[in-house]
């Protein structure tokens, strides 16, 4: 492999694909109440030992959107990080479901910090950041003291959790966290993510949410059987594992080659770097957000170490 600019450029999982195959079998009830659909709700709640919902969405943005939406309105304000997704990559998708205003605050390696912002209505985090970076359950606590609602873009949920190999709910619901947006897509999932809510007071809003913004599609247990694929036998945590794995293997890689310099820690699936000169091959990023000649490089759950090897081996060869 030598595309290494994102996760979202991987294949899916042999396990997720074989299950869109078997939700085709027979029929079905529509728009989420089948079968499927309830065994993704009670594996979440097996998972991050409480009671929830779950609302399958078809695209992180969608979910990131409409979880917002449920959680402010108009007139209210979003805090959430200068870097975050939902400021430079969802095209107003949160301010547009919502009628809330986001409002960005910067913070080193990606990371907001409790004392940079005062008491709001809602609060952003992303987790793992877009920087790479991860909070730990005590530094979410932190972020979510005084906040009325919380939301969590978790696009690399698995990829923070395995990292520091805490329990989901110290992550999420146990930190303050309100609703998550699990994500499957980077993670060797196909075209489904997760709003899971925690919150049960705010069903009704997030349900009529997801219907009107046009993610209850009435065949749903085609994203459910992929949730459910991805949530069986620790899929999730598995493929993560391999991802941050590959990415760490590539780390101690890169640090040994001169000319290379690393712009964040690396503590997830993501490297922030300026290479020696460029790689004949390889597709990375360019990041200008961290400077000239800085790049993005990405491992995912089908990153092998023969391809990482091969790169670092790449990397050293124009490096001399």
């Amino acid at each position: 492999m030598n595309d290494f600019r994102s996760d979202n450029v991987l294949g899916a999982s042999p396990e997720i694909v074989e299950a869109i195959a078997r939700a085709n079998r027979g029929t079905m009830t529509s728009y989420g109440d089948d079968e499927i659909t309830a065994r993704v709700r009670d594996r979440c709640r097996e998972i991050f030992e409480t009671d929830l919902d779950v609302f399958p969405v078809i695209t992180g943005t969608a979910g990131n959107a409409l979880a917002i939406a449920t959680l402010a309105s108009a007139g209210d304000t979003v805090l959430c990080h200068n870097q975050a997704h939902i400021v430079l990559d969802e095209l107003g998708a949160a301010e547009f479901f919502s009628g809330a205003k986001l409002v960005p605050i910067p913070g080193a390696e990606g990371q907001l910090h409790r004392e940079d912002f005062v008491d709001a209505s809602c609060l952003s985090i992303t987790n793992a950041t877009e920087a790479g970076t991860i909070y730990s359950p005590d530094e979410m606590r932190a972020l979510c003291e005084g906040m009325k609602r919380v939301h969590v873009d978790g696009a690399r949920f698995a990829n923070a959790l395995v990292a520091q190999n805490c329990k989901p709910a110290d992550l999420s619901w146990r930190a303050g966290a309100d609703i998550l947006v699990l994500g499957a897509t980077k993670n060797g999932g196909l075209t489904a993510d997760l709003v899971i809510l925690f919150n049960g007071e705010l069903a009704d809003a997030m349900k009529a949410h997801w219907h009107r913004g046009g993610h209850r599609p009435s065949k749903m247990r085609f994203l459910s059987a992929q949730l459910e694929a991805y949530l069986t036998d620790d899929l999730w945590l598995r493929n993560a594992r391999r991802a941050n794995g590959a990415a760490g293997r590539l780390a101690r890689g890169l640090s040994s080659i001169d000319g290379v310099e690393f712009l964040q820690p690396v503590e997830a699936n993501i490297l922030f770097v300026r290479l020696p000169a460029p790689v004949p091959g390889y597709q990375f990023f360019d990041w200008p957000p961290f400077g000239e000649g800085a790049v993005r490089i990405v491992t995912g759950f089908s990153t092998t170490n023969e391809d990482v090897d091969a790169l670092i081996t790449a990397v050293a060869s124009v490096a001399r």
